[in-house]
């Protein structure tokens, strides 16, 4: 032990033996780090990551998702099925497209955005390019789908604005949906509206335009899907999700990710935005393909019943229940008589025509 004090009062000792920790914690901690990025950059984000891609040229996708199909008909009589493909959605920003060039790279459809209102005034107005833009991808075998950009403040104005949109997309063949596009929250003329009149605005445009036959979506950026907009009154809407990222970790349910806004498409001057689609629509309710990696909710427990229902309202049926996957059978109009054979939680397990199908508990009652 005296050895020991001694080693201590010895000052040319104790700098040495400081120098000497110092320089086994700094080695020490950087054998560990250096060796704890090369196991994540070799082999837990390779694994992780979704490799996507930024820029197209002709014929960057070997394959088309899902063949070309000239039927006519409205898209609400046609069938939500599981399917991946690579779209853009342009608006008046992207200049002059040619589409052609588009298609040739393998991206598979287009979203367009059709109008948008002021975010500091109130006109609603339409896209200086969205006819030359319809009719252009529509021509070169381009899938096709409107958005519009809303800054409703109340139901009447996300009324006006779904008009607006009918108006505009009435003689023009869809087979994408139209999309409300809300992203502005708490600023402009939105300033100091609450989350929920906005969510409820939301429905009042998806609402207003799925009354005229289209399918309809909802866009917005990650934090306002995660926090803002209340999910639970969108429960059963698809969802565009817009999150630029290799890896989105957004936890909600959606149908269809912006993960860029710089892409670059042949045929397209300016930078992009590219999207992956996770659904698609087929003519035959038999042809509908489950997602392979979604919510197959066998677990769901039904309490057994057999009375008879009628729907609320113009409502979803599905063949699984769960929105969590394109499953959507179609809908049927308000007061459709049903059997009811079982209930759970959320979901009501009815015959329709003789099939076995679920829907909302909300969106039906006792007769």
């Amino acid at each position: 032990m005296e050895y020991i004090f001694k080693i201590f009062e010895n000052e040319k000792y104790v700098k040495r033996m400081t120098i000497g920790f110092i320089a086994f914690v700094v080695f020490s901690t950087s054998f560990l780090v250096f060796n704890a990025f090369k196991m994540y950059f070799t082999k837990i984000k390779p694994m992780n990551e979704v490799k996507l891609i930024y820029e197209f040229k002709p014929d960057t996708i070997k394959y088309q998702a899902f063949n070309d199909t000239n039927d006519l008909g409205d898209i609400s009589e046609k069938f939500l099925s599981y399917g991946v493909s690579y779209g853009v959605d342009v608006s008046e920003w992207q200049g002059h497209i040619d589409w052609e060039k588009v298609k040739a790279t393998g991206i598979s459809f287009a979203m367009i955005r059709c109008g948008f209102r002021q975010t500091e005034g109130s006109e609603v107005i339409e896209d200086a390019t969205f006819r030359r833009n319809i009719e252009g991808a529509t021509k070169a075998g381009l899938k096709v789908g409107v958005y519009f950009f809303g800054t409703a403040k109340n139901e009447a104005e996300a009324i006006e604005e779904a008009e607006f949109t009918i108006n505009l997309i009435k003689d023009y063949h869809l087979t994408y949906p139209v999309v409300y596009d809300i992203e502005t929250f708490n600023s402009g003329r939105l300033k100091n509206i609450g989350m929920s009149t906005i969510t409820d605005n939301v429905l009042a445009f998806t609402e207003t335009v799925g009354s005229y036959g289209y399918e309809t979506m909802v866009y917005s950026y990650k934090d306002a899907l995660s926090y803002y907009l209340d999910m639970g009154k969108l429960e059963g809407k698809l969802i565009w999700l817009a999150h630029w990222v290799n890896k989105t970790d957004y936890k909600g349910t959606y149908h269809m990710w912006q993960y860029s806004d710089a892409g670059r498409v042949d045929g397209i001057k300016t930078n992009v935005d590219l999207n992956i689609s996770y659904f698609d629509y087929v003519d035959d309710e038999e042809d509908i393909v489950e997602s392979p990696i979604g919510e197959h909710t066998t677990d769901v427990v039904f309490t057994p019943t057999n009375e008879e229902v009628k729907a609320v309202r113009k409502a979803t049926i599905r063949t699984s229940p769960t929105a969590a996957i394109p499953n959507k059978l179609g809908t049927i109009k308000k007061n459709t008589i049903l059997t009811r054979t079982g209930i759970s939680e959320n979901y009501s397990r009815v015959i329709y025509n003789g099939k076995t199908v679920y829907i909302l508990n909300k969106d039906i009652r006792n007769t």
